[in-house]
């Protein structure tokens, strides 16, 4: 069975439990969905290849999908790996884990999966934090391909022509040229429902997006990621990091094809 594929990171966690609600509260017509277990391998020498590999699992409480997500498919997996790589290298075209857990994703900080992810996602990546069906996203752009990925992504689920409003934003930061990150906003998502705005920087970059999204009710963020990387991810952390740590519904963030892992 082919169509977009869907991974979905599971540890078991109560975090785990509300992104799969999240799932289930949206529709997915066309799509499959693999639901992933990943144990980290025990200390001594590595697994070897063929048991890293996510494989076909009959877990003993498997993931139930809602008849209502629509889902043309759900399978599970199990792989022998760290979880980070195991959803990394497996192909996908959308990625959704839980902000929180214990043991796949453990709350947002640096070394974190959720954080290993966001700083160089491979496919789309969506954070979760409550299990909210979405009805107004938030976009921030700042005309970069990362962000443009981000757009394209939120175009092409299929329930994004769903969506009560949809808001791009520009945050004028002194280096984003506002004006062409939000035509090019326009031309990826525009509809009757969208709306342009530019936003003063009066603190940090994750500041004004959180502050708007707050104030239209947006249950999900969506932006680009540069993947930063070393000491630069010590020092400066990201905008996609940030709000990510601090959104109270779900993050969706992408990195440019063509861009390498940091």
């Amino acid at each position: 069975m082919s169509g977009p594929l869907l991974l979905f990171g599971d540890d078991g966690s109560p975090g785990a439990d509300v992104a799969w609600l999240w799932v289930n509260e949206q529709r997915w017509p066309g799509w499959r969905v693999a639901v992933l277990h990943a144990d980290p391998p025990p200390i001594g020498p590595p697994p070897g290849a063929e048991a890293a590999r996510p494989r076909p699992w009959d877990p003993p409480d498997p993931r139930v999908a809602f008849a209502d997500a629509a889902f043309d498919e759900v399978v599970h997996l199990r792989a022998v790996a760290d979880p980070r790589l195991a959803l990394l290298e497996t192909p996908a075209d959308l990625v959704v884990i839980g902000s929180r857990g214990h043991g796949l994703v453990k709350a947002l900080h640096l070394g974190s999966t959720a954080e290993y992810l966001l700083h160089g996602p491979v496919a789309p990546l969506v954070v979760v934090r409550h299990a909210a069906a979405v009805r107004r996203a938030l976009v921030a752009t700042d005309g970069s391909p990362h962000a443009r990925r981000a757009m394209e992504t939120l175009a092409a689920l299929p329930w994004r022509a769903g969506l009560e409003a949809v808001l791009a934003v520009a945050v004028d930061d002194g280096r984003t040229d506002t004006a062409a990150a939000l035509a090019d906003a326009a031309a990826v998502l525009g509809g009757a429902e969208l709306e342009t705005r530019v936003l003063p920087r009066t603190r940090t970059v994750a500041a004004a997006i959180l502050g708007e999204a707050a104030r239209v009710g947006a249950s999900l963020i969506v932006l680009g990621t540069r993947g930063l990387g070393g000491l630069r991810r010590l020092t400066l952390g990201s905008a996609a990091s940030a709000v990510a740590r601090s959104a109270p519904g779900a993050v969706l963030v992408a990195r440019a094809l063509d861009s390498g892992r940091p």
